[in-house]
């Protein structure tokens, strides 16, 4: 296998190593009863998650797109489960979709791992680690209840800088999956977020990952931390209904 090939085969192993990640959140997030509707699927190799609280919008996705796979989405987007929600179809760059508009980027950040000796243990306590997590993201209603009912899951690890940052991590096989990281205002600027990126890429190659992989923002602190730290950016283009 070639080093494109190598390539293509990391995203694959990240777009549906999250997307296992986000099923499992979905199905605790219903179990709580957070509001709305919830259905993650897999339809000819695209990887569909539907949430119908508005508030919740921003998890409506179809990732997997890739041009054998392209010929499947109209299909999936046509189907009733999304009943009036129009989610995001997110494609690598320079891969049009027909009948659609771009609505903003997004990058995948994916790197690989290599066996490294186990850090010291980390155990951070689940009510202050959502304390932290949610007022750094100064979470409210829908999304606060989502986070929470996604936070508690038993596979989360869970990471602290004193009280003023968190972040979590949950691992897929030998996939690390980089979850949600915040910081409080405050507190934003003097290095906690890398620091809490080292600390779970330490624990992932511990414990025998072999990939890293997060998502993030254009332009944003946490995309700077990523390539800082090694990760190669894939550039993605979100695409929605005219």
């Amino acid at each position: 296998m070639d080093s494109a090939q190598l390539l293509t085969s990391d995203v694959r192993r990240a777009e549906r190593a999250l997307h296992r990640r986000t099923a499992l959140a979905c199905e605790a997030a219903s179990a709580a009863g957070v509001p709305g509707r919830f259905r993650v699927w897999d339809r000819a190799g695209l990887l569909a998650v539907l949430a119908t609280d508005p508030a919740l919008g921003y998890l409506s996705t179809v990732t997997g797109v890739t041009r054998e796979t392209l010929p499947a989405l109209a299909g999936l987007l046509r189907s009733p489960d999304w009943d009036g929600v129009q989610p995001a179809v997110v494609a690598p760059a320079g891969l049009p979709v027909p009948g659609l508009v771009p609505a903003g980027e997004r990058y995948l950040a994916v790197r690989r791992l290599e066996p490294a000796p186990a850090p010291p243990a980390e155990a951070a306590e689940e009510e202050v680690f959502l304390r932290v997590l949610l007022a750094g993201f100064e979470a409210r209603g829908a999304v606060a209840a989502y986070m929470t009912a996604e936070h508690r899951l038993p596979i989360v690890r869970r990471f602290l800088v004193g009280d003023v940052a968190a972040a979590g991590m949950t691992i897929d096989g030998e996939v690390a999956i980089l979850g949600a990281a915040s910081t409080l205002p405050a507190h934003r600027g003097r290095g906690a977020q890398p620091t809490l990126l080292r600390r779970r890429l330490e624990a992932a190659a511990a414990e025998g990952c072999t990939l890293a992989v997060a998502t993030a923002r254009p332009g944003s602190p946490s995309l700077a931390n990523l390539e800082s730290a090694g990760f190669r950016l894939h550039r993605r283009q979100a695409w929605t209904k005219p």
